[in-house]
């Protein structure tokens, strides 16, 4: 395997974020937005749509696997993940359009909301699964590595800044003057996203480049081998766990901190500002120490990270419970203090790189594509649990959709949304615990890989 340790440039580390800018004009508006649509435009109960979800994320389950196998073992001019960008994104683009279309009522509408949630998950995983891969092929330095995966997460959250920012406004605004958001808002505002995304994607396409690509003489191994070799490596597979249960509360609470605002802080006027907030607080964090994740070692602020998310959320939990939902200032605070906490988000899959590099040296078995893909899971079925969980504990708390709820249905949504996921931040801690890599182990791990090519090319 051939590397170039030249230093990535800042045009390339923007257009690296710009990635996961695109992605989430797509995927943070049906992440945010779309169990509210299914629920109060569609008609569906809670517990269908949480069928919808679930069932999707089984299918991801065979999904990301096998198109990460078929990824890797592509070889064209372009690269091994390139390709799937330039192609996959207009179909993720007009699939995440028709996630915010509906056909009929009863069981036609909820047959059509299963189909295109399914196919554009489908194209999500093509598109982002490259993207993401493409972090573990630019480059082998452990400084480089951190800071795609921060200048990605900086990408997500200022996506996720405009998203919040504009996406109430806009909704109101194709609303034409009803009382709550109408169909064809949502289908006008999916449209205008998937538009905007198109040609950032292309960005990522033109300026991030594949610089570590298998040896002429590697030696083919089947699927199979891959698989089982991903499933043997200790290290990927606790980063999936902690992906997992972080991604189960971060987007679960992406999901349907939407309720928590509509019903228990009443606030329409600032659902753009509780929603952006954080998302900006979070880009702040980042940026502020993205420089010492490799200097002070990613476990120990991957577990600063957690710690401070979770503390913020029982506070929000807490507040509710006994104060009520009125003191404004101090639930933005809160807000945005769980915003900033979670910088720690991009350390996990700064580790990918780290786990994969420890099973080539481990096994002379490099799987880029399955192991991304891997932990790409992690993300897909968290965002799915966290949010379908929610779900069903809000419908068996007596939520009702677009009625006054009862007192048991917002002491409901206050606990699932703060302190649930709070509770799951710090259970992130048991598997960060685990972790077996650190700096000093990587960084003797690319030395040996490097000797380990160096002695194959003069082969």
């Amino acid at each position: 395997m051939n590397t170039s340790e030249k230093r990535l440039s800042k045009l390339t580390l923007f257009a690296y974020g710009m990635g996961d800018f695109a992605s989430n004009l797509c995927w943070t508006f049906i992440g945010s937005y779309l169990s509210v649509f299914y629920t109060d435009v569609v008609g569906m109960a809670p517990a269908i749509a949480s069928a919808i979800m679930l069932i999707a994320k089984i299918w991801d389950g065979v999904n990301d696997p096998m198109f990460g196998a078929i990824a890797e073992r592509t070889n064209t001019k372009r690269g091994r993940f390139r390709p799937y960008i330039l192609f996959g994104a207009p179909i993720l683009a007009v699939l995440s359009v028709l996630a915010f279309t509906t056909i009929g009522r009863g069981n036609a509408a909820v047959i059509y909301a299963a189909i295109t949630y399914i196919g554009c998950g489908m194209a999500y995983t093509v598109v982002n699964l490259s993207y993401g891969s493409l972090s573990t092929v630019m480059t082998t330095n452990p400084e480089d590595i951190a800071q795609l995966n921060s200048w990605r997460m900086m990408g997500t959250n200022l996506s996720s800044v405009l998203l919040n920012a504009i996406t109430a406004p806009l909704l109101m605004k194709f609303s034409g003057g009803s009382e709550s958001y109408t169909a064809g808002a949502y289908t006008k505002v999916a449209i205008l996203f998937a538009i905007c995304a198109l040609p950032l994607f292309y960005f990522v396409y033109v300026n991030c480049k594949e610089t570590i690509k298998p040896a002429a003489g590697a030696t083919k191994v089947s699927v199979g081998t891959s698989i089982k070799t991903v499933l043997s490596n200790k290290p990927l597979i606790l980063v999936f766990f902690i992906q997992l249960l972080a991604m189960t509360a971060f987007f679960g609470r992406m999901g349907v901190v939407i309720y928590y605002l509509m019903y228990n802080v009443q606030r329409y006027d600032l659902i753009a500002a509780f929603m952006s907030l954080p998302s900006l607080f979070t880009v702040i964090g980042i940026f502020l120490t993205k420089n010492y994740i490799v200097k002070i070692g990613k476990k120990k602020m991957a577990a600063i990270g957690y710690i401070g998310a979770a503390i913020s959320l029982i506070l929000i939990f807490i507040i509710g419970k006994t104060a009520g939902y009125t003191n404004i200032p101090l639930l933005l605070g809160l807000h945005c203090a769980y915003g900033f906490f979670c910088f720690s988000f991009p350390i996990p899959m700064a580790m990918v790189p780290d786990a994969i590099n420890y099973q080539e040296d481990r096994t002379g078995v490099r799987s880029d594509g399955i192991s991304y893909a891997t932990v790409s899971l992690s993300t897909k079925f968290g965002s799915a649990f966290g949010v379908s969980g929610a779900l069903l504990i809000m419908g068996a708390t007596g939520y009702i959709a677009n009625a006054q709820q009862t007192a048991a249905a917002l002491n409901g949504i206050n606990v699932t949304v703060n302190l649930i996921f709070g509770i799951m931040y710090l259970c992130c801690l048991i598997p960060l615990a685990m972790y077996p890599l650190n700096e000093k182990k990587s960084g003797e791990i690319i030395e040996n890989l490097q000797k380990k090519r160096a002695q194959r090319d003069e082969k």
